[in-house]
């Protein structure tokens, strides 16, 4: 997705006067895409959010706290990984379990957070931070891929270096411990010399997931049932998030935004998740906070996933909604379309000229 969104921005630039000053992602993640975005000079300036701990306190270690954290993860490599075994499924067992201790020093426990978070990623199957999943070769190690065989120690030395450079230079504004509305909404009060249109939000959410008794009762008729198994009602919070996401994306933001999700049919079959072409504004949104009506367009991008990947292996399509201008989003074999879309071109766009982001302090320890 990264590629399509870098085109998408690089069309904005080219066929409007959209410009970006600062790049906003909510799901922060591994954070691929806004990282590739500063090096390609597409964007000026990245924020990164994200509402899981260990994700926040990596990012932000690595940007405040580099030196020390290259330390650790060295450390843990020669120590543990590279070894293997017996001692390295240990230590996996230890950062599985690992919490701060109480009274510990804040960044003491940022930086524990931060290894445990790239530990956890580079030696669990398929990455995963939580849940159940073990570590890479079993707990007797007798697969061919080893717990380590993930971790590649330049390269994550390299990368955190990265990091910590685009923090010291600005280009990286901050990292926030906060959710997807929190980041968004306090985006105006820590930095008020941004006009809204400076800002491109980059929004890439969980994955949607499916259950059709579900859908029907959230989206036609909401009359939960209070004898919902384990599994449902855990389906019903996941769509809860998803709808507060597009309700606030269909009728509050104030910002042009990029949406990207596994493609299902659900999120384009109502109105209250991302059946509309256009945004409609709220009248007090539209006339005390200046959120515009703009155009919403979909396209399909296929993308090709490795066995480690959430959805398997092999090339599948994801769903790709943006209010960018709608000439900077192309029809083509990489940006397919789910229906025609009559008059995209006719849209009128607005001058998006604006002047450079404001830097803010890294203030949120975990």
């Amino acid at each position: 997705m990264t590629r399509a969104i870098s085109t998408l921005i690089a069309n904005a630039r080219e066929r409007s006067t959209l410009r970006t000053r600062l790049f906003v992602e909510p799901f922060a993640g591994g954070a691929s895409t806004a990282l590739r975005l500063l090096s390609d000079g597409l964007v000026e300036q990245v924020l990164l959010a994200d509402a899981d701990p260990l994700v926040a306190c990596f990012w932000q270690a690595a940007a405040v706290h580099t030196d020390e954290l290259v330390a650790r993860l060295d450390d843990e490599w020669k120590t543990y990984v590279a070894p293997g075994g017996a001692p390295a499924v240990d230590r996996w067992d230890y950062w599985r379990a690992w919490r701060p201790a109480p009274g510990m020093d804040a960044t003491e426990a940022r930086l524990g957070f931060a290894v445990q978070c790239l530990f956890l990623n580079r030696t669990t199957f398929s990455g995963i931070l939580h849940g159940r999943a073990g570590p890479i070769g079993g707990r007797s190690q007798a697969s061919p891929y080893s717990i380590g065989c993930r971790w590649n120690a330049p390269a994550i030395e390299e990368r955190v270096r990265y990091i910590g450079h685009l923090y010291s230079t600005g280009r990286l504004v901050d990292v926030w411990l906060k959710d997807w509305r929190d980041t968004l909404s306090d985006l105006g009060e820590l930095m008020p010399s941004l006009r809204p249109e400076q800002v491109l939000l980059y929004l890439d959410p969980p994955y949607l997931a499916k259950s059709d008794r579900l859908y029907r009762q959230t989206l036609v008729a909401p009359s939960p049932s209070r004898h919902e198994d384990e599994h449902f009602g855990a389906a019903r919070q996941n769509l809860t998030l998803h709808l507060a996401l597009a309700d606030y994306l269909n009728h509050e933001a104030q910002h042009r935004w990029i949406l990207s999700y596994d493609h299902q049919d659900e999120l384009i079959a109502s109105n209250l998740l991302y059946g509309r072409d256009r945004m409609t504004p709220r009248t007090e949104d539209r006339d005390f906070s200046g959120v515009h009506q703009w155009y919403i367009s979909k396209r399909l991008v296929s993308q090709l996933y490795s066995a480690s990947s959430r959805t398997g292996r092999g090339r599948k399509d994801e769903l790709l909604i943006t209010t960018l201008p709608p000439k900077a989003v192309p029809l083509d074999d990489q940006f397919r379309p789910l229906r025609a879309e009559a008059g995209r071109n006719s849209v009128a766009e607005e001058d998006e000229a604006g002047s450079p982001a404001t830097r803010v302090s890294c203030e949120k320890p975990c």
